[in-house]
């Protein structure tokens, strides 16, 4: 018989789990009818008693599987994302001899640090003052905490600290990837501001959209780049000129995305998305492939052989990046 552990009288949570699973679809059912993969999508609910209204949900869900496919394999796990969002992070970190604490984070490109905390032990951390930010330095993927701070501020002084062979333990929070949205009231031409979706059901803020970031709203014809004048109040997004087209908020499950997600990233779903629509008889076989020796022979039978090579492609930087 197994031994099964007597269970925790306080079991112990993870500090992530409240940012984990999270998967965002990275193009709209729009977008990808918008686009010429001459990939007929009107039919995908055969026999349905609401074909056209079946089959825009059909496409929503499975722009979202080929969405899920890519999260996990480029990053190597059903938690990464590309769309910048909160994440919360944690684990034993050295502390070098002058002091200094380098920190590497499972996202990138990092955009902001929102809180630290360290400590001798995970029930002994300590929340850095936010007024020490300053003196925190940021790179593309890690960033360091220095040796000391001013006065009455914690000091990760190596040894000032009990600590498990030099290391501190930590959990910080951050926000890193690229904005992706969609647009949350519909908006007329020469608006100054647009209303955005949380990025998180029942949010209430924006990640990743700071003063001089560009968006691309993605709405067919009517597809428009877009400054950001001010850090965003709440879901609102102040422009840094007029919009030059008006944009309406479509019946959901479609949706007008807003966006500063690689151009690469885009065409990966869109490929990924055709290849799911015309393997439908072999998706079991090719999907199951992603992440390791993909069956070319599976998707030529499908006529998907040129989608799905083209979608390894472009991921292949960002996978090689991420799993190196």
């Amino acid at each position: 018989m197994a031994f099964i552990p007597t269970p925790l009288a306080n079991p112990v949570i993870a500090p992530r789990v409240t940012t984990s699973m999270r998967s965002t679809p990275y193009i709209s059912p729009s977008e990808y009818r918008f686009a010429p993969t001459s990939v007929a999508t009107n039919a995908l609910a055969a026999g349905s008693s609401s074909p056209a209204t079946d089959s825009i949900a059909s496409l929503a869900q499975t722009i979202s599987r080929a969405s899920g496919m890519i999260d996990t394999y480029v990053f190597g796990q059903n938690s990464g994302s590309f769309a910048a969002n909160l994440t919360i992070e944690s684990g034993w970190n050295k502390v070098k001899p002058d002091g200094t604490v380098g920190v590497q984070c499972n996202l990138f490109p990092i955009l902001e640090l929102v809180g630290i905390a360290l400590g001798p032990t995970p029930s002994a951390i300590v929340s850095l003052d936010p007024g020490s930010a300053g003196d925190i330095s940021i790179g593309t993927q890690t960033f360091t905490l220095p040796g000391s701070w001013s006065s009455g501020i914690v000091r990760p002084y190596f040894g000032q600290w009990p600590s498990v062979n030099g290391s501190l333990y930590m959990v910080w929070s951050y926000v890193a990837c690229w904005p992706n949205a969609q647009l949350g009231a519909s908006a007329l031409a020469g608006a100054t501001s647009i209303t955005l979706t949380p990025p998180s059901p029942g949010g209430t803020q924006l990640y990743g959209i700071y003063p001089g970031t560009q968006l691309t709203i993605h709405d067919g014809s009517n597809t428009e780049v877009v400054g950001v004048a001010a850090t965003p109040t709440g879901l609102t997004v102040s422009l840094s000129a007029p919009l030059a087209y008006s944009h309406t908020v479509p019946t959901a499950p479609d949706f007008v995305r807003v966006s500063a997600i690689p151009w690469d990233v885009e065409q990966a779903t869109i490929s990924l998305t055709s290849v799911l629509i015309k393997a439908r008889g072999f998706r079991a076989e090719i999907v199951g492939q992603l992440g390791s020796q993909p069956s070319r022979k599976a998707a030529a039978q499908a006529g998907a052989l040129e989608d799905y090579t083209l979608a390894l492609e472009l991921l292949h930087d960002y996978r090689a990046v991420y799993l190196h």
